[in-house]
């Protein structure tokens, strides 16, 4: 069964092609391009010329990073 209504938060999908920074759980943060992003916070992210998946319940924050 697919449910065609499925639409990702406008608050998370803000961050989706967007250099972030993500503070975890245990206080480690990591920089990278957000390439796709749903309502858990469950992210792909790009960084440093590698793909990570990152599970949501890890996450404590996100934040854009200010490319000055």
């Amino acid at each position: 069964m697919q449910n065609n209504d499925f639409k990702v938060d406008n608050q998370f999908l803000r961050f989706k092609g967007k250099d972030v920074i993500i503070g975890f759980k245990n206080r480690d943060e990591m920089e990278g391009n957000i390439m796709a992003i749903d309502n858990y916070l469950n992210i792909v992210l790009k960084a440093d010329n590698d793909i990570k998946v990152i599970k949501g319940g890890k996450i404590t924050f996100i934040s854009v990073k200010n490319n000055v």
